[in-house]
This record gives C-alpha cells, structure tokens and sequence, in this order.
C-alpha cells in the first residue's frame, strides 16, 4: 500500500510547481489548502481499508454518539437530498472573532448503523461532508465504498467556489493492486492517472499527469527496488522523455 499512498505526494509536488508558474490564473491561497486534501485522502483511504480488513467485526452502535442529530435531509450542491447525521459547531471567520458562519459535518453509512433496525449490519459504505451552512459552495465532500473485503472504492472532492480538485480511487486491501484518477477544475488544468498491478508495479503508460489535457510527466513504477534501491523513475515532455529520473519512495 506504500506506493499507492506516496502517489499523492507526487501530485502534490506538481501542483505546487504550477501554483508558482500560473499565479495569475489560480488563487494561491486556494492552492495552499489543497494540502489539507491530500492528506485528508490518505487517511480516508487508510481507515477505509482497514474496515474492509476487520470487516467481521460489529458496530454496537444504537444511536449517534453524543453531540450528533438526525438524520435530516440537506440541500447539498452534489448529488441527491439523501439523509445525513449532523455535528455542528460555529466557528469565527473574521479578524475580529466573529462568527459568520456554521461547519456542517455530514455523515451517512450503508446501512445506517445508527439506526436500531440496522445496529448488528456491517457497514459496506460511508458518505460523509464537511461543509458550510451558509457557504456551502467551500466543502470537502467524501463518499466510500466497501463492495467486499478484497478492495476498497470511492471519491474525495476538495471544493473552493469555482476551485475543485477530485480523487476517485479503486485500492486493493490484499495486493498492491489500485486505480487512481485525479481531475481539477479548468483553471488548474491538472489531472493525473496511476495504475498499478498486483505487485505494485505500473508503467508509464498508464501513470501519467497532464495539464490542460497535455501529458508532461509519466512514471514508472518497479514492484521491487532496483540494484541501486530507485522504486521507479519519471521522464518530462520538456526533455522530450529522454532523461528518467529516478527515485526512491520514503516510508513514513
């Protein structure tokens, strides 16, 4: 699973190189915050495998934990009006202390567990919110599914206004089997795509990103370092994909 939770770092790296290179067309500070998202994916995507992992295991939940209400429908900007528990605090937004607004973390499971009916049922699923009661067009909004306990799916979309980045991933929570597709709205441009195989290899064919729909970078990635300890190596359209770069991913 290693590789597949470094990916994100590569992207992370692209973005912040564009941030610098395109400062006219994209709000920095909107760029900035794109961190959070990343690492808010690899967590997701962690605890989410883990579920799938220990799925015979029982909530024992007859009821939201304390400080949660509903379930209530909410006018959300994606998808239908479906039920979600809440949890709501205010928080202040301005210079002086002031609260303008209320953050909504919305959460919903399949089944509901919450709900006596379904408290002995295994969740397979979750779609969960954070988001803003009055500006709710700045959420992150994050929907995962546990179709068995051979892999683990879903989607993570970090939303700005007009600013959005969007993760959809497909992982494997007994191999290193994954696909990964990445989209950004059009004034970033970025998107990127990683395939790897059981052993975690991937070719870069299938691992690539692009800007503007213009492929300039592509990776590869070995199931096993090689004779140097290099996991892969990416090669650049700029050098006319002469040059690999190799590298080593880092284990945290």
């Amino acid at each position: 699973m290693l590789k597949k939770t470094l990916v994100f770092s590569f992207l992370l790296l692209l973005i912040a190189g564009f941030t610098s290179c395109s400062s006219d067309e994209v709000d920095v500070d909107e760029l900035r915050q794109a961190e959070n998202l990343i690492v808010g994916l690899n967590m997701t995507r962690m605890m989410a495998a883990d579920a799938g992992e220990g799925g015979n295991k029982s909530p024992q939940m007859l009821a939201p934990p304390f400080g949660w209400t509903g379930p209530f429908t909410f006018d959300l900007p994606e998808g239908d009006d479906s039920l979600y528990y809440q949890f709501a605090w205010k928080f202040p937004l301005d210079s002086m202390g002031i609260t303008i607004d209320s953050l909504l973390y919305l959460i919903m499971f399949t089944p509901d567990i919450w709900d006596p009916q379904y408290q002995d049922s295994i969740p397979t699923g979750m779609d969960a919110w954070l988001i803003g009661e009055t500006r709710a067009l700045i959420y992150f909004h994050n929907i995962v599914t546990i179709p068995d306990t051979a892999h683990v799916l879903g989607s993570l979309k970090w939303n700005w206004e007009e600013t959005w980045y969007a993760y959809d991933f497909d992982v494997s929570t007994l191999t290193e089997w994954a696909e990964i597709d990445i989209a950004t709205s059009s004034n970033i441009g970025l998107s990127a795509q990683f395939r790897f195989d059981d052993d975690g290899a991937g070719s870069t064919d299938d691992n690539w990103a692009a800007w503007h729909n213009t492929t300039f970078v592509r990776y590869e990635f070995f199931a096993d370092p090689d004779a140097n300890g290099y996991d892969g190596y990416y090669t650049l359209l700029s050098e006319a994909w002469k040059v690999r770069h190799y590298f080593v991913l880092v284990d945290d």
